[in-house]
């Protein structure tokens, strides 16, 4: 395995923290209907697999580590604003 830098570490950190938000969206407020629900876990699933492939770009290659990291940050946001949007119209608890 090769050594990384302090900018693909911080990369790294920055998404393994990022990686909390939607878990923690769905769980503060998940929606009691079953389809919604589903919905809502299939936004998590997808934010969480766009950083999951970011981080495992970064591991593997040093000259994509910061395009790897973009496309997993921008993946994330946009599945967080789809699941805020989701919880949104979704009947409170």
């Amino acid at each position: 395995m090769r050594e990384l830098t302090l900018l693909e570490t911080g990369c790294l950190g920055c998404m393994l923290l990022l990686s909390l938000v939607l878990p923690l969206m769905m769980s503060l407020r998940a929606p009691r209907a079953a389809a919604l629900r589903k919905s809502c876990l299939q936004s998590v699933w997808t934010g969480q697999i766009f950083l999951a492939v970011g981080a495992l770009a970064v591991l593997l290659s040093a000259d994509v580590a910061f395009y790897a990291t973009f496309l997993g940050v921008a993946g994330c946001v946009g599945c967080a604003l789809l699941l805020h949007r989701q919880l949104r119209v979704a009947p409170a608890l």
